[in-house]
């Protein structure tokens, strides 16, 4: 994160000096234009197999779509603002394999989805600019973005029964009980980044592809980002259900012949009870017990990324009609 706050310190006085020396005859030639976006949406977080926020899994590709709004104040600069809507997944059992650096989580075999609302406020510079009116802007030039972003998100697990549930309900790290973690709020904020390439298709149409990175504060939006907690105390808060979500280690154990070999070599005793007197709750040895990691407890954060297509409109400039005495 601070590389990311480093760009935008960077990023934000390349701004203001170039409005500062901008013409400021350029305020006759300012304009709006709005239109459509449709966009692919990925995530790299605990249960994506990417090494970096650079390369997410690409079977995991969602569809995004939204409005968006610009207003061109400077040559280069511009502000907009966008409207989007999204889905992105991740699965322990669809990206990893036997390999040395992923098996454990194709032990762990948790699972999710999310759908994201997100409402984007960034500041947009084009590499070439434009001082005249929109219909002398160039036929192309690549762009930097950069700015902030809410959104709203809802992670949810699919049940061995089928069915999707809403995973924050169910505290699976023992969120806001004793001893586990804190809760963590739908409601987020994100530092977008991105460059992108426009196109001018006709006098008042462009059509633009790009690709931003949300930088989030949270490491749930996979449900995802601690230690196991105690059973017990979970299913005597919350229900059988937020044990059973909570950890699918044993559930992929029985389901994979391929696991329980594997998990049989690695371990004198796969398969244990950590509660005594309690041989319902059993999971793969090291995945389970309270205390066992669950997720990166190095305090990485989550990140969604948007790529995609936008078409927009410049609306005419405003038709002066003539005075008549």
């Amino acid at each position: 994160m601070k590389k990311v706050y480093s760009f935008l310190i960077v990023f934000s006085f390349a701004c203001v000096t170039q409005t500062t020396f901008a013409q400021q005859s350029f305020k006759k030639n300012r304009y709006f234009s709005i239109g459509g976006c449709l966009n692919a949406m990925n995530y790299v977080g605990d249960l994506d197999p990417g090494p970096s926020f650079l390369s997410p899994s690409i079977k995991f590709t969602r569809y995004n779509f939204g409005i968006t709004a610009l207003y061109r104040i400077q040559p280069r600069v511009s502000l907009r603002g966008t409207f989007s809507y999204g889905r992105f997944k991740g699965s322990d059992a669809e990206s990893s394999n036997f390999d040395d650096k992923n098996v454990n989580r194709l032990y762990r075999n948790l699972s999710f989805r999310n759908q994201v609302y997100e409402f984007k406020f960034d500041v947009v510079v084009d590499l070439f600019e434009n001082r005249g009116k929109y219909s002398k802007r160039p036929d192309y030039t690549p762009y930097l973005f950069a700015g902030l972003a809410y959104f709203h998100h809802n992670p949810e697990g699919l049940t061995p029964g089928g069915s999707w549930v809403d995973l924050r309900s169910l505290n699976t790290e023992g969120q806001g009980l004793e001893g586990g973690a804190n809760p963590y709020s739908l409601h987020q904020i994100a530092i977008p980044l991105g460059i992108g390439f426009r196109y001018k298709l006709a006098k008042h149409l462009d059509l633009a592809f790009e690709i931003g990175w949300r930088f989030t504060t949270t490491d749930y939006l996979d449900d995802v980002g601690g230690k196991y907690y105690d059973k017990e105390k979970l299913a005597a808060a919350n229900g059988e259900l937020a044990v059973v979500m909570s950890d699918r280690s044993y559930e992929g154990y029985l389901s994979n012949p391929e696991v329980q070999q594997s998990a049989n070599e690695d371990y004198a005793q796969a398969i244990i009870s950590p509660y005594p007197g309690s041989p319902q709750y059993l999971s793969i040895n090291g995945y389970g017990a309270p205390g066992d990691q669950r997720g990166d407890i190095k305090g990485r954060r989550d990140t969604y990324i948007i790529t995609g297509f936008h078409l927009t409109y410049i609306l005419p400039e405003k038709v002066i009609c003539p005075k008549f005495r």
